[in-house]
């Protein structure tokens, strides 16, 4: 019973920590790869098609969409001049659609049209190959089917694929509009990470050993950055939503001096490495660092000489930025020479240079935080609440990941909503209260054993010797041997008196003896024997046979009768040989030496034992863009009609052959 009631209560507790079943934030490590032909940057794993090709791609806070390197035409000669030897391998693998059942070919779209689309404002134009497909983040992370992919072909603007974090739906601009949830909208649809939001920063290769990037999904690590109390809100554009207020950037190193004194609006995306700066910014950033603009390639290139000297200046950039333009909270993010420090690979210039990852801005919508920023940025993005989250890195090596839940606004729940929250439990304190909690229950289950054992001792030590009225024994003690009932004593004259010890007025250390008949007795050296009058009534419930002939029936109705020479197996005791008690009996089946003390065979519940000493009866052994806006709009693009998949004819399984997109893209996705 007290097993049983012990088993439930445990069961219950474990029952209450396991049943927590509430999906968790979805860490995804990176590549362990620095990589690119204007980096290195930090790349991440993605699984395409079935069976899987596995690609290495940079991540994009701005393209809802994954975007990869197409096979054959990627590092081919109508991409290249001079195909590099290593093409496939610098590019991240490439993707092959004949290779994967599980293809579904949509046509060919340019990523944005009109000046719509992803980075249509920074100039971003080229053809690709869209299609659904299977698609798995991070060596072993969660794939989910129906994904939008993108195959491409050309070297600029993109070199290396990227994996898209921004929720919205790929839409497509032709007949019936045909839309696609992003990946992490499908994740949280499908219950496999508890809200919508990220949290990303892009690593930095200059940084102790080598720190790589990080991408969480519904969640942070407050290992890697300094908390701050600005939380900043998501702008209404969709297609630039991760606006902050640039309040000032200055540089200190063999001087100081500020870059930029007016706040600008300005918008965080890794999709581009660059810092897209007003001209007026970009002009300080040239006299500080002694920069010169090249025409050919467009990028700030650096000899190594004077790089040298740059990285022993100890030069630093600070950005104060901040969710209005005057005044509020703010944040500063520091860079030192060494994030801009990068290297440029051809098809971008012919041979590899060093560069300064600056581009001059023509207009107010072309300001842009690009990847080098995010090499010293944390940055949380919660699409629910729409609300985000920019903090300054901080470098512990070694420092161990403690991973908050960023909640679903739907839950109910406070909890935070990025890291300038506090309102959740981090993922040490939750599990300090689980192993809290079942320590807790085992201590209590300790204390209720101790209590039963206790409690049994008692019973059993009074069960043989306390005096007295008992009360009311089992079967086993009613069957049980003479000893385990309380004799009572006579003043019978003529007749001896009987003792309350166990052994009938026998002393427990005396010896053993065997009568002539082959049974035992025992009785106490030296001493003469005391002949037992009778047995009297077990625990006050029955009788037995009264020495006078009397009788009085068991609990069972049937009379018994227990003489002085008869055993309990029914066996008469022989003639009584000198020094042998007549009334002590052994229980049936089991000798005494002589010499050793009594044995016995059954007490109660405890286990019988075999000869070997083992018990009898047991068992031993127990047995886991395309642009989200309109299809209108001003600006510029080489995408041209509109045409996408009709709504009423669903996508089919095709085999796209092998084949240049074309110098012109026929639709485009928006």
């Amino acid at each position: 019973m007290y097993t049983t009631a012990i088993s439930l209560a445990l069961g219950a507790i474990i029952t209450v920590c396991l049943a927590d079943d509430e999906p968790v934030p979805l860490v995804i490590p990176a590549s362990e790869y620095f990589e690119g032909n204007d980096g290195p940057w930090s790349t991440f794993d993605i699984r395409v098609g079935d069976p899987e090709q596995h690609i290495r791609v940079l991540v994009s806070t701005a393209s809802p969409q994954a975007m990869v390197p197409l096979s054959e035409l990627a590092c081919s000669s109508s991409v290249f001049s001079e195909v590099p030897p290593d093409c496939a391998v610098s590019r991240g693998n490439l993707f092959n659609p004949n290779k994967s059942s599980t293809w579904i070919d949509l046509g060919e779209f340019g990523i944005n049209q009109d000046g719509v689309g992803l980075e249509a404002n920074l100039g971003y134009s080229l053809p690709a190959q869209w299609g659904l497909e299977q698609m798995g983040i991070g060596l072993t992370g969660p794939a989910l089917e129906n994904q939008t992919v993108a195959a491409f072909a050309t070297a600029d603007p993109f070199y290396l694929g990227i994996f898209g974090l921004n929720n919205q739906p790929v839409n497509f601009t032709v007949l019936g509009n045909h839309t696609a949830p992003s990946f992490i909208t499908t994740l949280k649809d499908q219950g496999k990470i508890p809200s919508v939001s990220w949290s990303y920063t892009a690593g930095a290769k200059y940084r102790l050993k080598q720190v790589y990037g990080q991408l969480i999904f519904s969640g942070y690590d407050t290992s890697r950055f300094r908390e701050n109390s600005v939380s900043f809100t998501m702008a209404e554009d969709i297609t630039r939503d991760l606006v902050v207020s640039l309040q000032s950037i200055s540089y200190s190193g063999a001087d100081s001096r500020t870059i930029l004194s007016e706040p600008i609006d300005i918008f965080i995306d890794s999709t581009d490495p660059n810092l897209w700066l007003p001209q007026e910014a970009c002009e300080v950033f040239e006299e500080a660092f002694g920069l010169t603009l090249d025409e050919t390639s467009g990028l700030y290139l650096v000899n190594d000489t004077h790089r040298n000297s740059l990285l022993d200046s100890d030069a630093q950039v600070s950005f104060r930025l901040s969710d209005v333009k005057a005044g509020g909270d703010t944040v500063t993010i520091t860079l030192p020479y060494a994030a801009f420090d990068l290297t440029a690979e051809a098809p971008l210039v012919q041979s590899s240079s060093h560069y300064f990852p600056l581009k001059r801005a023509a207009n107010a919508t072309q300001y842009t935080l690009g990847r080098v920023f995010l090499q010293e940025a944390y940055l949380s993005a919660d699409y629910e609440r729409k609300v985000f989250n920019v903090s300054a890195c901080v470098w512990n090596q070694g420092a161990e990941q403690n991973i908050v839940t960023i909640t679903s606004k739907d839950s109910g729940s406070n909890g935070g909503s990025g890291p300038s929250s506090s309102g959740s439990l981090s993922g040490g304190t939750i599990a300090g209260i689980v192993v809290g909690a079942v320590l807790g229950a085992l201590l209590i289950i300790g204390l209720i054993a101790i209590f039963i054992l206790r409690k049994r001792r008692k019973w059993l030590k009074k069960g043989f010797t306390a005096a007295g009225p008992q009360t009311k024994p089992d079967v086993a003690v009613l069957s049980g041997p003479v000893f385990n009932s309380r004799a009572e004593s006579r003043s019978t004259p003529g007749d001896a008196v009987f003792s309350p010890s166990p052994f009938g007025g026998v002393s427990a250390a005396g010896t053993r003896s065997t009568g002539t008949d082959g049974h035992t007795s025992s009785a106490t050296a030296g001493s003469t024997p005391q002949p037992i009058s009778a047995v009297g009534p077990i625990g006050g419930v029955g009788a037995v046979k009264n020495i006078d002939g009397g009788s009085t029936p068991e609990l069972d109705g049937q009379d018994t009768l227990v003489r002085p020479d008869t055993e309990l197996d029914g066996q008469e005791v022989g003639s009584t040989t000198a020094g042998a008690h007549p009334g002590v009996f052994e229980l049936p089946g089991s000798e005494v030496r002589a010499g050793m003390n009594r044995e016995i065979s059954a007490v109660g519940d405890l286990p019988l034992f075999n000869k070997a000493g083992e018990a009898q009866g047991r068992n031993s052994q127990r047995t886991l863009s395309v642009s989200t806006m309109g299809t209108t709009g001003q600006g510029h693009g080489s995408a041209s009609d509109l045409v996408s998949p009709s709504s009423d004819s669903p996508p089919q399984r095709q085999t796209w052959e092998s084949g240049p997109p074309g110098t012109g893209t026929r639709n485009s996705a928006a």
